[in-house]
């Protein structure tokens, strides 16, 4: 049977997340490459590789912004929530002593 507990290190979650959106906004293509394409122009095929070029690049940067901002933002809610819910879980726990009063922790 499959275990349904979650353990977390929320310092080095944290980590993962911080290394992880700076990874991602480190990511950039340089636009040399695309500044140099205009060539392409010349025939149709070219027209539609250079449109796909510059797709591409728009993709590529949409991508790291994703990865830098949102998903790191999603994932630091992710953690909150998590922390939230153990508080909440740890506080609402009841111990029954061995005489058989009630406390709660």
């Amino acid at each position: 049977m499959a275990e349904k507990e979650v353990f977390m290190d929320t310092n080095i979650f944290t980590g993962i997340v911080d290394d992880i959106r700076g990874a991602a906004s480190a990511c950039i293509l340089k636009t040399e490459p695309l500044l140099k394409a205009d060539f392409l122009d010349d025939t149709d095929v070219g027209r539609e590789l250079h449109s796909l070029l510059q797709e591409a690049y728009k993709m590529t940067d949409l991508h790291r912004t994703e990865a830098s901002e949102a998903l790191p933002c999603a994932l630091s809610k992710l953690r909150d929530s998590m922390i939230t819910v153990d508080d909440t879980l740890s506080k609402s726990i009841v111990v029954e002593s061995a005489g058989g009063n009630k406390r709660k922790v």
